[in-house]
């Protein structure tokens, strides 16, 4: 490689990083100014709902409101021992699980000094963390039990939550590992069959202002579809994670930005690989 094109791509990455940098700090400060834990309110919302006896799925006019209880409901179940808190200091406790978190799942990316990965993805951590969402607690999951012999378990649980990390099983089957592709089913299944005891009427199924290309069945069908088989494909080289966790973002019927927090899983999947 000549030394004026080594040059340029030292170049090219220094303005990334500076740009990626910049774009996490403007984050960063924004989280801080506006620490409302808005999501988690859905949580709480859905314990109190238990803990009074009231519906867990009640019928809501708004589905991009803030109290929309979508998961499975052993998380629901766990958070109301929770409720019996002063409402400032469970904000304060569940704040600092989700930054501790955030912490975790970027600590792979930190030993392998990523630094790019890490000031992309940290700065969206801490924002997801500001709004009280528990996608850093489903990213450390993934990130750190997905290769171990634990990893059907934290499939199965993260896609209680939200279900369609389901589809990192993809990576088991292309390995032809049936038996951990299975118990993940399994598990996940489990941990969603209690739903069928409550009024699924209110079931929010409608992805409101945040639709993706689920919005259109015909073509999510095909992205979806050809993720997996590439997926499949993948599976045994270092790109197998990284395929899933794209799939599993194209997938989502529900699209944020904090969701490309789940390509974390494919950097860290080339990493165990390798």
């Amino acid at each position: 490689m000549s030394k004026s094109k080594s040059t340029g791509m030292r170049l090219a990455r220094t303005v990334a990083l500076a740009v990626v940098i910049g774009i996490g700090l403007f984050n960063l400060y924004q989280a801080a100014a506006n620490w409302t834990l808005s999501d988690a309110s859905a949580y709480w919302n859905a314990a109190l709902r238990l803990r009074d006896g009231e519906p867990l799925y009640p019928l809501l006019a708004n589905v991009n409101a803030s109290e929309v209880y979508r998961y499975a409901p052993w998380f629901a179940w766990a958070t109301v021992p929770i409720t019996w808190l002063p409402l400032q200091v469970a904000g304060a406790l569940w704040s600092v699980v989700l930054l501790a978190a955030s912490a975790v799942a970027l600590v792979p990316l930190v030993r392998a000094r990523a630094w790019l990965p890490v000031a992309l993805f940290g700065p969206i951590l801490v924002g997801i963390s500001a709004v009280g969402n528990v996608q850093p607690l489903i990213v450390a999951a993934l990130v750190w039990g997905a290769e171990r012999r634990s990893g059907p378990l934290w499939i199965g649980v993260v896609a209680s939550l939200k279900i369609f990390p389901i589809l990192f099983v993809a990576v088991y089957l292309g390995r032809r590992e049936w038996p951990r592709a299975a118990l993940a089913v399994a598990i996940a299944a489990v941990l969603w069959a209690p739903a069928l005891l409550y009024d699924l009427r209110g079931y929010a199924t409608d992805a409101g202002q945040a639709a993706s290309l689920f919005a259109v069945p015909v073509l999510w069908a095909i992205v979806v579809g050809a993720g997996v088989v590439l997926t499949l494909r993948l599976a045994r080289g270092r790109f197998g994670w990284l395929a899933a966790a794209t799939t599993v973002v194209v997938s989502l019927p529900r699209l944020f930005v904090y969701d490309v927090t789940y390509l974390m899983m494919g950097v860290e999947g080339r990493r165990v690989r390798d």
